[in-house]
């Protein structure tokens, strides 16, 4: 994969006639490719996705990607950045990735080896591009939910030792973005933590440097919509849920979702309005398929928060498998929806975006070739 493109950019624009027009275009689209021609594949070695503005009618999408610690694209990022060293954004991912990868490390037992990159990408605001939002992902037995439960029902583990983790992935995360840890933000999250169901994960914690600083705190694992509100009474989200209970409660009823997510941000060391309500489906995050969407697209449809052509084209194309013809041989595309979330402030809904994803994976055509090419070089 590393052989297919040069940039990020280079490569997107070889999906060029894959990206329907009502999704990606115009200067959408352009922005898009600047911004991308400037990262090194290494990034989007293992795939990248996409988040859809699907509330308003500009064609535009935010761009994410990701790192697996001790791959080959890992070494190549690395090694791209220090090639770099004005790069001030590139070398605080680097120290993360490093402090990651340590053995020893209380980050390196605490978090996987997944690392994500989203950048902005608004024709609205143009100038310099803004740093990457930075997202790390605990593992799934630390910051785990608790309320109601005792330790002995929690394998010995208590919140004490879930505050120390959470804090040591929170400095990590304000450190890379240039911010200093508070810990006014750190009880905030701390609070949240404590308020968790069982059966409920802190899944991600990120932060954006270039907005206004705060910590991005992803709940998934909440089961129904009386959970979420329950949930959301024990943080003192300064919100109205019966802005959403209607129509999550509607989509709840018709099986449209497996499971919820929650997005909540802390800025000032407070919980703000803004809330991110997500959902998934039975199949993990994963799905290939659109059919298991159709409950949550269609709601979205006739409660009217969605661009229809937008729904049209996400339904109709973002879905399957695909050989594509790069530069350097044959790959594999799965293309699928990862999670759709309607964002709140206050009681009303600001936002509706489909996450998407593209995972790519050297067909056998391509490995045959190599080989073939490697046996003639001997």
């Amino acid at each position: 994969m590393l052989a297919q493109a040069d940039s990020v950019g280079e490569l997107l624009e070889q999906f060029r006639s894959r990206i329907p027009t009502a999704l990606i275009d115009g200067a959408g689209w352009d922005m898009l490719v600047e911004r991308s021609s400037e990262l090194p594949i290494s990034l989007s070695t293992t795939g990248f996705g996409f988040e859809l503005h699907m509330h308003e009618a500009t064609p535009r999408a935010d761009l994410g990607l990701t790192l697996y610690l001790g791959t080959q694209s890992a070494a190549h990022f690395e090694e791209w950045s220090r090639s770099r060293p004005e790069d001030e954004s590139a070398r605080a991912i680097i120290d993360l990735l490093n402090e990651m990868g340590r053995e020893g490390s209380a980050l390196h037992r605490i978090t996987g080896a997944k690392f994500l990159l989203e950048y902005d990408i608004d024709p609205a605001h143009p100038g310099p591009f803004p740093w990457p939002g930075i997202f790390l992902y605990p593992n799934d037995d630390v910051l785990t939910g608790h309320y109601g439960r005792t330790v002995a029902t929690t394998g010995g583990v208590g919140l004490a030792q879930e505050f120390e983790d959470l804090g040591v992935i929170v400095e990590a995360v304000m450190a890379a973005c240039g911010f200093v840890p508070q810990g006014s933000e750190l009880r905030q999250a701390e609070k949240v933590l404590a308020a968790l169901p069982p059966g409920a994960h802190m899944g991600s914690v990120g932060s954006f440097p270039d907005r206004a600083r705060g910590l991005r705190l992803g709940i998934t694992g909440i089961r129904s919509v009386g959970e979420l509100t329950s949930f959301l009474e024990r943080t003192d989200w300064p919100g109205q849920p019966e802005g959403f209970a209607s129509f999550v409660g509607d989509l709840e009823e018709r099986g449209a979702f497996a499971h919820l997510g929650v997005h909540l941000h802390i800025e000032g060391g407070e919980l703000r309005p803004e809330l991110g309500v997500s959902f998934y489906i039975e199949g993990g995050q994963w799905v290939r398929e659109t059919e298991p969407w159709m409950g949550v697209l269609d709601g979205l449809s006739a409660s009217e928060l969605a661009v229809p052509e937008k729904l049209r084209a996400l339904s109709q194309s973002w879905a399957g498998t695909e050989t594509v013809f790069g530069r350097q041989g044959v790959f594999l595309v799965v293309k699928g929806i990862h999670h759709i979330k309607m964002t709140m402030v206050g009681d009303r809904f600001k936002e509706v975006k489909a996450y998407v994803f593209c995972l790519m994976f050297p067909s056998f055509l391509s490995v045959a070739a190599s080989d073939a090419a490697t046996l003639r070089n001997e």
